[in-house]
């Protein structure tokens, strides 16, 4: 029972270069919203990792336009100063 999830933890190898990682990073993320959404039922949730970075516009738009609720959460054991956040999409309404 409960609803299924998405989950993507990935992170592409780190350059050092920051505006670089936060584009391989979103590069994974879009793929993993792309699975989610060919596999999750209504109702189903998708969690991810992102790191800031000024890109993540036209994901935002695309989760909020298929599921209920989007939002970013921090976990308590990330670092105050890390760009490193996740976005927790939940309610999705399907595939149209």
């Amino acid at each position: 029972s409960g609803e299924p999830v998405v989950l993507s933890d990935m992170a592409a190898n780190a350059t050092g270069h920051r505006q670089t990682d936060h584009l391989k990073i979103m590069a994974l993320v879009e793929a993993a919203a792309e699975f989610a959404r060919e596999v999750l039922k209504p109702g189903g949730a998708f969690l991810a990792k992102v790191i800031q970075g000024g890109t993540e516009g036209a994901l935002l738009a695309g989760l909020k336009r298929d599921f209920a609720t989007v939002k970013h959460v921090k976990p308590q054991a990330s670092r105050a100063d890390s760009a490193e956040l996740y976005v927790l999409a939940t309610g999705f309404r399907g595939r149209s």
